[in-house]
């Protein structure tokens, strides 16, 4: 017991110590990071887009604050209160960011990724003129992304989604889309999520391939 306690106490340490070391920028992003990953509120999604913007006028060389940004302006864009030019507008702007991320570290899996989701997310608001144009579109930037990191479980999750839509549109079987759900939520089960975080690396999605998992009946 005594050698446990004392496990304990070094490890609390440790993370005490690695909390310390974080500098003012790690600090803020971590902060704001989570307000947008947990956010369902416009107003909320809002605040953390301008706070990503302020921080990276501050750090024009990272890519992160621009990410997180257009994470938070197609995060707006999906919310079913606002009308199509509205969520227009933020699609808009979610692109305009992660093009600029683009450009500061090209061939990043993760930010194809969301270049894909936003794509998805501008179909969606206007599925019925916009579906056949677009969704080819956001299938090959998926799999852009696959291409760059075969186990990225947001490129393999949203896949999975644009996957069991078509099917379900098309009255054709669900496998394809199970199958890319079921391997991106045994992704997610192996990650180590705090480690991933204390990198400012993305992590959501989990629930999103969980809920897919659930459709398939897996």
């Amino acid at each position: 017991m005594k050698k446990l306690l004392t496990f304990a106490a070094i490890l609390l340490i440790s993370v005490s110590i690695a909390s310390a070391q974080d500098s003012p920028y790690q600090k803020i992003m971590k902060k704001e990071i989570a307000k947008v990953i947990e956010s369902d509120s416009l107003m909320q999604l809002q605040e953390s887009a301008n706070a990503f913007a302020r921080i990276s006028e501050l750090n024009p060389k990272e890519w992160q604050p621009l990410y997180y940004g257009a994470l938070a302006y197609t995060f707006q864009g999906l919310d079913k209160s606002l009308v199509l030019g509205k969520k227009d507008e933020a699609h808009a702007k979610a692109e305009e960011l992660a093009k600029k991320a683009d450009a500061i570290a090209p061939n990043n899996s993760e930010i194809v990724a969301l270049q894909g989701f936003i794509i998805m997310a501008k179909l969606s608001a206007d599925p019925a003129s916009r579906g056949q144009s677009m969704s080819g579109q956001a299938m090959s930037t998926f799999g852009k992304s696959l291409a760059i990191d075969n186990k990225n479980p947001r490129a393999l999750a949203l896949m999975a989604q644009m996957e069991y839509g078509m099917a379900q549109f098309f009255g054709k079987g669900s496998e394809k889309a199970c199958n890319l759900a079921k391997q991106s939520q045994a992704v997610f089960a192996g990650q180590d999520t705090e480690t991933l975080k204390a990198a400012m690396l993305p992590t959501w999605g989990k629930n999103m391939a969980e809920s897919m998992v659930k459709k398939c009946g897996l």
